[in-house]
């Protein structure tokens, strides 16, 4: 595999197919490789054989006409990418930006985002470097392509936050109280609540409306008003008894509200 390498890419070094490195092979080294047994043998040692066609016209020794030096640009999904390294190794070139002028850091694994949305300013003070993670939760956040610099820059200082947060509590406890603040704001917003009033009278209508349903759901509720009347009395019964126990001041107190609550409805009642 060593002579693979050493002519890889395979179009600079006069091959002008993957058949005729196949045969080379077998030539110099008497082998009995096939061009498929080669790619395959070449894929999983991680040897990149360059793009080529077995119908090409490019002379032996001569570059393909789709190569590009290293320096050329292209576009990409929209991005702006440069050619840094041969045989085919591109990069964003708003990260190719960064990188120059932060020397020494690296954004792989990283994302270098926009700040303004221009994805054709390049100025370095528009480009900032953010973790995937970060990335994501901006998203959530309701961060969009439409946001102004301002908008941007509150949602990564928030994602930031929410970050840090998440890897210093770990990430259970750091979901559980997003959860939780993210209900109570959601119990606590008026459109939420009128959209559930609405939705709730709309299936009690359709219950209603069917017999069958109607006494299932009657049923239900007579099974859970049992289930918490036995509830609220087990715990009142457990509390009782620990007042009896421990506070029996508070436990005299409690009878004497009972029985005057008690002798008030029977009052009402009469």
């Amino acid at each position: 595999m060593n002579f693979v390498k050493s002519v890889c890419p395979l179009r600079e070094h006069g091959f002008n197919s993957r058949r005729e490195l196949a045969e080379e092979i077998n030539r110099r080294f008497d082998r009995d490789f096939t061009e498929k047994a080669l790619c395959s043998h070449c894929y999983d040692n991680g040897i990149q054989l360059g793009l080529c066609y077995s119908n090409s016209e490019v002379a032996r020794g001569e570059k393909h006409w789709r190569h590009r030096p290293v320096g050329s640009f292209q576009i990409k999904k929209d991005y702006v990418r440069i050619k840094v390294a041969e045989p085919n190794h591109w990069m964003q070139y708003q990260r190719y930006i960064w990188e120059q002028n932060h020397p020494g850091q690296s954004a792989e694994g990283k994302t270098v985002i926009f700040m303004d949305g221009n994805k054709r300013n390049f100025d370095i003070f528009n480009l900032e470097c953010v973790e995937r993670s970060e990335l994501s939760v901006m998203a959530e956040l309701g961060c969009t392509a439409k946001s102004s610099r301002e908008e941007r820059e509150m949602y990564l200082l928030r994602a930031r936050l929410i970050c840090a947060k998440s890897k210093m509590l770990g990430p259970k406890e750091a979901a559980k109280r997003h959860n939780k603040m993210n209900y109570e704001r959601r119990k606590n917003d008026p459109e939420v609540k009128v959209k559930r009033a609405a939705y709730a009278k709309q299936r009690l209508a359709e219950i209603m409306a069917d017999p069958v349903r109607h006494q299932e759901y009657l049923e239900k509720q007579r099974a859970y008003r049992e289930k918490n009347r036995e509830r609220i009395n087990k715990w009142a019964n457990e509390r009782r008894a620990y007042l009896k126990e421990n506070e029996p001041d508070k436990y005299k107190a409690k009878l004497l509200k009972e029985r005057a609550r008690a002798q008030a409805r029977r009052e009402k009642e009469k």
